[in-house]
């Protein structure tokens, strides 16, 4: 008797096209298979018992459609063509799209009304495969039912699924809890449709199978109006909504980059997440020159706390174009890192360097894993043995990290990648080397250029890795990659500044 809509999803079974419209058809099939199914089922059975319809019945009904909801909505498919068309409008899915999606969407919600009847043969037919229909006389309410119950769950899609700011993961939960929700209060004046494919496929599907006569054609403009105007509402109500800003407690790096005018007021200026520094040996011979072992452990260990600090950014930031699991994967990897570094204990710069990206491969996961792995290696394989280097050196081993990064991931600058963020951080790196920076200013500025490349990002869209799936709705967001680049260089410009002794310079 209901209804519904899955949610805009992150993940996508394939990057091409096709792919995606495959999963949209199967999603939405699935849906019709599932909801519709269950209240001709429901019909059926009250049939032939003759207990009347009541809330039980309608609830069984909510929660197949949430089942399915819950079943579905990880293979990203938005199963709902008012869900589409509102990503759309927010420039979260591109316009040349449209259109598949919404054939894929419509023929599976006629393949899954086609499969109720294969299901449940004639009774099933004759239970109306879930057509919906309100009472004459009530359009108005039928309007308001539809227009209400999908700006709710639409309002829900973009709160859960395109905002960084939003619980990593809630979107499989907060989806269908709204739909069994808007079921329970719409479902006894419109049966609950709020979404365009799955009211339309019964109705073409009962056609084709020439028990088209009676049906409520009539009806169609009102469902079909209110959910997709519904739609749009919804899309341009979290424009609005979108604009609140962050609390201080949600992300102390997803700021803004510094402005000219935060010069003149210290207090708007962006804080570093941490103050404390993990505890390094400053000899007092140690100068800005040289970098040793030591304090290439230091490093490791700053970003190792700094990525942790963080877990919860760039968890959010996954989730919106990932698959939510870079924060724990950082945090996993480099805390493998520090234990390997303490136990093993290198004495020269390109042995922790190649400890740390072994323990990086063994222990880091995901995409990022093999990425920050080969960079820290190549990094290694562009040093000597020797027990210090240069900054010069260090820039070479930098550069060197980059090359494997971007040769293993055939990624280039533009991308919405992690290279977004080392690429200019190296070049203003060894620039700095050059006009003869130290190593602190040196790193310092590659800390600098590495957040402007991230917030760089921010108009890109994907183009390698998962995120490229989703395509236009990845424009927007931060990559996430680029910004555990940002935590790792900013830890190291931090580490040689308190090792120098040198005031850690003020973002």
């Amino acid at each position: 008797m209901p209804k519904v809509a899955g949610g805009a999803s992150q993940f996508v079974a394939g990057g091409r096209l096709s792919r995606k419209l495959a999963a949209e058809f199967v999603g939405t099939a699935a849906l019709v298979v599932c909801g519709p199914g269950t209240a001709a089922a429901t019909a059926i059975i009250a049939r032939s018992t003759g207990v009347a319809f009541s809330m039980a019945q309608l609830g069984v009904i909510a929660l197949a459609f949430m089942m399915v909801i819950i079943a579905m909505i990880y293979t990203s498919c938005h199963i709902n063509p008012a869900v589409t068309l509102a990503l759309a409008a927010a420039r979260k899915t591109a316009w040349t799209d449209v259109p598949g999606y919404l054939a894929a969407q419509f023929t599976g919600a006629i393949a899954g009304a086609l499969a109720i009847w294969a299901i449940l043969e004639q009774p099933g037919l004759d239970a109306g495969l879930g057509v919906l229909s309100y009472h004459p006389g009530h359009t108005r309410a039928a309007f308001c039912a539809e227009l209400i119950g999908t700006f709710l769950l639409v309002l829900v899609v973009f709160g859960t699924t395109t905002d960084s700011r939003a619980t990593p993961g809630w979107y499989g939960l907060a989806i269908p809890a709204v739909v069994f929700a808007v079921i329970t209060v719409t479902g006894p004046v419109t049966g609950a449709a709020l979404n365009p494919a799955r009211y339309l496929g019964p109705m073409i599907a009962r056609a084709v199978l020439g028990a088209g006569h009676g049906l409520p054609w009539h009806q169609t403009p009102v469902y079909l109006t209110a959910t997709f105007t519904a739609g749009l509402l919804a899309a341009a109500t979290y424009a609005f909504l979108g604009g609140v800003k962050d609390s201080p407690a949600q992300s102390q790096l997803a700021r803004p980059p510094r402005q000219p005018d935060r010069q003149s007021d210290p207090d708007r200026r962006t804080k570093p997440v941490r103050r404390a520094v993990a505890a390094l040996p400053r000899p007092a011979t140690h100068g800005a020159g040289t970098v040793d072992a030591t304090v290439l452990r230091g490093w490791i260990r700053e970003a190792a706390q700094l990525l942790d600090d963080n877990v919860h950014y760039l968890t959010h930031l996954d989730a919106v174009i990932g698959d939510a699991d870079h924060g724990g994967n950082m945090r996993r990897g480099f805390k493998a890192a520090v234990r390997t570094l303490d136990d093993t204990a290198p004495a020269t710069p390109k042995a922790v360097l190649d400890a740390a990206g072994d323990a990086f491969l063994a222990n880091l996961g995901g995409a990022a894993g093999p990425l920050y792995g080969t960079g820290f290696r190549q990094a290694a394989e562009a040093l000597d043995d020797r027990a210090d280097i240069t900054a010069v050196q260090l820039g070479v081993a930098l550069q060197a990290a980059l090359a494997g990064i971007q040769e293993l991931g055939a990624a280039a600058v533009g991308d919405k990648t992690m290279v977004d963020a080392w690429d200019p951080a190296v070049t203003a790196y060894r620039a700095a080397v050059e006009a003869g920076a130290d190593l602190v200013e040196a790193t310092h500025a590659a800390a600098e250029a590495a957040e402007r490349g991230l917030w760089a990002t921010v108009n890109m869209q994907a183009r390698k890795g998962r995120a490229s799936y989703i395509g236009a709705r990845t424009v927007g967001h931060q990559d996430p990659g680029a910004a555990s680049t940002v935590l790792i260089l900013r830890a190291l410009a931090t580490t040689m500044a308190v090792v120098t002794g040198r005031p850690v310079p003020v973002r």
